[in-house]
């Protein structure tokens, strides 16, 4: 019985040390160190304890008591003199009480003890650490690879190297240690996009320090080619993807490869819209000839890069329509040409208007033997939108239905779902559009989710202040006239809503339809007056920036007008900083007032 109660005395005075301990801890978190530090010397005088000893230090630091710091320091020194940690702490408390003789000579008795062995290394740099002094650490850091050549604290220096804001020096560090050791290179890249990223604010300067250096280790690059890969996914960041190309082309020529990365760029070309790199990056893989096994692959993706850069100049139309039938003609129609055919069949309908061949050439690829599910669908949604551009909204609806069926959690089941959706907003059916689009935004597909939430934003911000729907439906009929190319009919109907609801809510909207459609009828003079408007009268609305960019592009790229252009992109910068469209407006404004020329070319 006594020995029971004997246990509960401990037990009871071990629970109440611990709940003292976290409240002192707390306060010492709060920055109320004087009331932490009483409640550390009631706890040392009953039991001193290590466990508490860092923030019972720290505390008497930030209350500038330097002589209790100092002896508490030298008690865990001499209860544990093999700790160098310790004894380091007796002088960094010399240190802040500004006697830096002494501090020294306390800091050069415990560094003569380095063995150059990772754990006391690094316990002792942070050490420094804790306590603001990057340079004393660096010091460390530095002495112990002089003592033991074989560690290496290529990471740890280059935290530092930041914490002193020696930039140069920590990107240094960093690309040394990828040097030294490529399985880090995730880490390294992590760490360059952190510095390049420079919160939020995009830094030339930054940018091109890494750059330089990284160039430096391309050229000593032998055997690897880990340094070439990352200038790559430098350009790539920085949108100099003519820069990406020919790096990309360089190490497959150097490396004797098959072509596969250059292949893969032309994918991201083709993702952003770069199509004229997109036809430059397959003709190389083509150039490999055709037992490489991109070969096929490079002839379907480069004639879709083509279509997608098209004017609607008639001739250029005919020129690419004879080059998909010889191409055609020389890989055949079989099951891994299907995406071929169902791309010529997209450039037949929606470029040169022919429905009916556009129709038998889906019908023909359909059916033809051992061909994959995922073809089979992907011809089965170039059907359904056919259908769809010709009006017959049943037969499209059916296919669809079809492809969402056997492909319910797979994006291109989540494409058909979408397109659904869109048959249901083309016909005033906003309600279940909705229900549909609600689960879309929760897409793996980012491009997907994108869609579904800009139609499901579109609804919303106009339907409830709609109540009669009139506005909203006659608006989204007048989207299906667009999209079947009765540009004329869509443009009445688009009219009809400025005429019938003067100041609607979808006015800026209606206005940027219609500089589209002018867009793909050539009539650029139109296209700049709809997208003045939106700038002009709804400046402060969700597609001015929108508006401004792609009146931008049309002085720079139709109307080669470099000063307007620069005078746009200008205005995106100043007046839109947070825009999507702020990156490449910075690129631009700075290749036309001379800046980057060098790097693009």
């Amino acid at each position: 019985m006594r020995l029971l109660l004997v246990f509960m005395l401990i037990s009871s005075f071990a629970f109440a040390q611990k709940s003292e301990q976290q409240l002192a801890y707390q306060y010492y978190i709060n920055g109320e160190y004087t009331k932490a530090i009483t409640i550390y010397e009631e706890l040392a005088a009953e039991r001193f304890s290590v466990a508490y000893y860092i923030p019972y230090f720290a505390s008497l630091l930030k209350t500038e008591d330097y002589k209790s710091a100092e002896k508490l320091a030298r008690k865990l020194a001499k209860i544990y003199p093999k700790s160098l940690n310790y004894q380091l702490e007796v002088g960094i408390v010399q240190e802040k009480s500004g006697n830096q003789k002494k501090a020294n000579y306390t800091y050069n008795k415990v560094l003569k003890q380095l063995t150059g062995q990772q754990s006391q290394t690094i316990n002792l740099a942070n050490t420094f650490m804790r306590y603001d002094l990057y340079d004393a650490a660096l010091k460390v850091y530095l002495q112990s690879e002089k003592i033991n050549p074989k560690a290496s604290f290529g990471t740890q220096k280059a935290q530092l190297y930041a914490h002193l804001n020696k930039v140069d020096l920590m990107i240094a560090e960093y690309l040394n240690e990828l040097k030294r050791n490529p399985r880090q290179k995730q880490m390294v890249i992590a760490k360059v996009q952190l510095f390049l990223n420079n919160d939020g604010i995009k830094s030339e300067a930054n940018y091109q320090l890494v750059k330089k250096q990284l160039l430096s280790f391309v050229r000593e690059e032998r055997g690897r080619t880990d340094f070439s890969e990352m200038l790559i996914w430098l350009f790539m960041q920085n949108a100099q993807y003519k820069m990406v190309l020919i790096q990309a082309k360089a190490l497959d020529k150097r490396t004797n490869a098959d072509g596969e990365q250059v292949y893969d760029l032309a994918e991201s070309f083709l993702d952003k819209k770069e199509y004229q790199l997109a036809v430059q990056a397959y003709d190389y893989v083509l150039e490999k000839g055709k037992r490489n096994h991109l070969f096929v692959d490079a002839n379907i993706n480069k004639l879709y890069a083509l279509t997608k850069s098209l004017s609607e100049q008639q001739k250029e139309l005919n020129v690419l329509d004879a080059t998909y039938a010889e191409v055609i003609s020389d890989l055949g129609k079989n099951r891994n040409t299907v995406l071929l055919l169902s791309n010529y069949a997209h450039f037949k309908a929606f470029y040169l208007h022919d429905l009916s061949s556009a129709e038998q050439i889906l019908n023909e690829a359909m059916a033809l033997p051992q061909i994959s599910n995922t073809d089979l669908a992907e011809c089965k949604l170039e059907y359904a939108d056919v259908m769809l551009l010709v009006g017959n909204i049943w037969e499209s609806l059916l296919y669809y239905s079809q492809v969402e069926k056997d492909f319910k959690e797979n994006p291109i089941g989540h494409q058909a779902k979408l397109r659904r959706a869109k048959i249901a907003y083309y016909q005033g059916d906003f309600d279940w559009a909705q229900a549909q689009l609600g689960t879309l935004k929760a897409s793996t597909s980012k491009l997907i989710a994108n869609d579904a939430m800009q139609l499901s934003l579109l609804i919303i911000d106009n339907l409830n202040l709609d109540t009669s729907f009139i506005a909203m439906r006659t608006f989204a009929s007048a989207d299906l006239l667009n999209y079947q190319q009765k540009y004329v009919e869509a443009i009445a109907k688009y009219d009809s809503i400025l005429t019938a609801f003067p100041g609607h809510t979808l006015s800026d909207e209606i206005y940027m339809r219609k500089a589209e459609i002018y867009i793909q009828l050539n009539n650029t003079d139109l296209a700049i007056q709809m997208y003045q408007k939106i700038t002009s009268d709804w400046g402060y609305d969700i597609l001015a920036d929108d508006a401004l960019y792609r009146l931008a592009k049309i002085y720079d790229n139709t109307l080669a007008d470099k000063v307007k252009a620069m005078e746009l992109y200008e205005k995106i910068l100043l007046e839109h900083n947070s825009s999507i469209f702020t990156a490449e407006a910075r690129k631009r404004f700075r290749i036309l007032r001379g800046d980057n020329l060098n790097q693009e070319e």
